[in-house]
């Protein structure tokens, strides 16, 4: 039996001021165990419900610091104010509330204005994303991601625009 890709549309993205966990909180089996509370760098209180889908993080890193803040970003897909599934990552030591780095792109929709990251999110895509390799020059968008798929690349996610604005090659 061939296994299918699930896609996860990124609708939210914030870096995370504070979190508080109920007791017994914890991500098994690609759900989560009890509630959370996230306070995000807009001030809106979220809140994750027991069993709401999460994750499988392997390809970025879990956030484990709830405790320092802006240390976690949240990647969600949203259904109105419920989330539906959520991605808690660790966030860029030295960029923490401004850049985040993820998977490269290994696809393009809706015209070119979302990207499909290696691990099956959906993200929304700048007008231009900047293209960054030192021993190769492209001439789009399209051409990086062909030459650049899979782990051959990282994109990088403003967490102002919420848009992914760079893509980079990895050597």
């Amino acid at each position: 039996m061939k296994q299918t890709t699930v896609f996860h549309r990124v609708d939210l993205v914030a870096s995370v001021q504070s979190i508080n966990i109920d007791i017994g909180w914890s991500q098994n089996n690609g759900k989560t165990q009890a509630g959370m509370r996230l306070l995000l760098d807009d001030l809106r209180t979220l809140t994750i419900l027991d069993e709401t889908m999460v994750d499988n993080y392997k390809s970025v890193s879990a956030c484990q610091d709830f405790t320092t803040p802006h240390a976690c970003v949240l990647l969600a897909d949203m259904l109105g104010d419920a989330v539906v599934w959520f991605a808690l990552v660790s966030a860029n030591e030295k960029d923490e509330q401004k850049f985040l780095t993820l998977p490269g792109l290994v696809d393009m929709q809706a015209n070119g204005d979302e990207g499909i990251l290696r691990n099956g999110w959906v993200v929304k895509l700048a007008a231009p994303v900047v293209r960054t390799c030192t021993d190769r020059a492209t001439s789009s968008l399209r051409e990086f991601i062909t030459l650049f798929p899979d782990s051959k690349s990282t994109a990088t996610l403003d967490l102002i625009t919420d848009n992914v604005v760079r893509v980079d090659c990895v050597k």
